[in-house]
């Protein structure tokens, strides 16, 4: 009999309605995966764990190279628009107290490792259109799904949406961002923790250059089996290998060796493998997580940041670009665009043969060449103020220059 029928029958009631409150337990990936033993996936590494891993460093700080270019609005004309010529000046400053290198590299961040990042919009113009924003880092916001209307003190309280640092935030005071790829923390976790453990093996062979074994007589020695002795005798073998890597147990006592070394399991192999494989998730050049391969042709350093551009970094670009071009954030005619110029510079050679080629042609007015080259522009000092002195009829020029100074 079920609790239900057992209410009913002590009180002489019915429960044919169904209760007015329902419970749903939400149990988040990586505690399911706890009870499962494992799962099937793998599962969220931890940013900080990833972070040590050398190799996702180096890629993270390969996909947020686009933080260190400059971003400008433009109309329809493909006009840089900047300050008063803009309905907004969120892009000449995105944070007023944080450069906005520091606000991009962290966006690009959270594109990589999470898959969304999230801005807050802190002031308007009169217009409407943001001027300010701040980056909410990811512990500090969340998405609850919308459960409906609550009611509080008899007003109505739409629960779930946006959360940040626990206070619900309407959806059209923050820009949100959604990554172009998968998180890598999720589908990659598995490759950063085989990197780790592979580590974490090397220094502990790093700490015991021989491998685990023991200690034996040789033969024809006899050596006192006494259990104080042998630990002392063992205290002082790990001392003296502490001190100068080899340690000394004399000539009645010879060490044997229980497992392979680290040349022998080719330790050095697996960790190279294991950076392949982040190299693969992130989308970067195994060449630029140190991997060396045999198979690659001959690239000048300018194609090679070209493909870095194409396959790596635009899909990052373009998810930030477009966000900020649509309608809550830019009016209708004007996009944001990322200014490569400084990214895919060549060498200076090639560069003045291009401006040769394109000169004549129109295509690289002395102002847009004094852009590109990052020329300064020499302020001509001011002529100084000259008095003016009254000319006697007849008065020499000499004696006039010499009165006016």
């Amino acid at each position: 009999m079920s609790i239900r029928s057992r209410l009913a029958a002590r009180s002489g009631r019915t429960f044919d309605a169904e209760p007015d409150v329902n419970f749903e337990v939400s149990v988040p990936p990586e505690m399911m995966q706890s009870f499962t033993m494992g799962g099937t996936l793998a599962p969220r590494i931890s940013r900080a764990e990833a972070l040590q891993v050398p190799a996702v460093m180096r890629a993270r700080n390969l996909i947020c190279t686009p933080a260190a270019l400059p971003i400008h609005l433009r109309n329809s004309e493909r006009e840089i628009l900047t300050g008063s010529e803009a309905p907004t000046t969120l892009f000449d400053q995105i944070d007023p107290d944080i450069p906005n290198i520091v606000t991009l590299a962290a966006t690009y961040e959270d594109l990589l490792f999470e898959g969304e990042s999230l801005w807050l919009i802190t002031a308007r113009n009169f217009a409407g259109w943001p001027t300010y924003a701040s980056y909410i880092a990811p512990r500090r916001w969340a998405v609850l799904p919308v459960s409906g209307v609550s009611y509080i003190d008899g007003s109505p309280i739409r629960t779930g949406g946006i959360y940040i640092d626990g206070a619900p935030v309407g959806t059209e005071n923050v820009i949100r961002f959604y990554g172009p790829n998968p998180p890598l923390l999720v589908h990659a976790a598995r490759a950063i923790r085989t990197c780790l453990t592979l580590d974490r093996t090397a220094a502990g062979y790093a700490d015991e250059p021989i491998p685990l074994g023991y200690l034996t007589p040789r033969d024809g020695v006899r050596v006192d089996e006494d259990d104080a002795k042998i630990t002392g005798l063992l205290d002082k073998w790990e001392a003296n290998r502490r001190r100068r890597v080899w340690g000394f147990i004399g000539a009645s006592l010879e060490a044997k060796a229980l497992q392979f070394n680290a040349e022998q399991i080719q330790l050095s192999d697996q960790r190279q493998h294991a950076v392949l494989e982040i190299a693969r998730a992130a989308g970067v050049d195994p060449e630029d997580l140190g991997v060396s391969t045999t198979s690659r042709t001959y690239q000048n350093a300018e194609q090679r940041r070209q493909d870095l551009l194409d396959f790596t970094l635009r899909p990052y670009m373009e998810a930030i670009e477009t966000r900020l071009s649509m309608r809550d954030v830019t009016p209708r005619g004007y996009y944001v665009k990322t200014n490569l110029d400084a990214f895919l510079r060549s060498d200076t050679k090639t560069r003045m043969d291009t401006y040769a080629v394109g000169e004549p042609l129109g295509l690289y007015p002395p102002e847009r060449l004094a852009e590109l080259e990052d020329i300064p522009r020499v302020k001509k000092p001011a002529l100084p103020a000259r008095t003016l002195v009254p000319v006697a009829d007849n008065e020499p020029a000499d004696a006039v220059a010499r009165r006016s100074g």
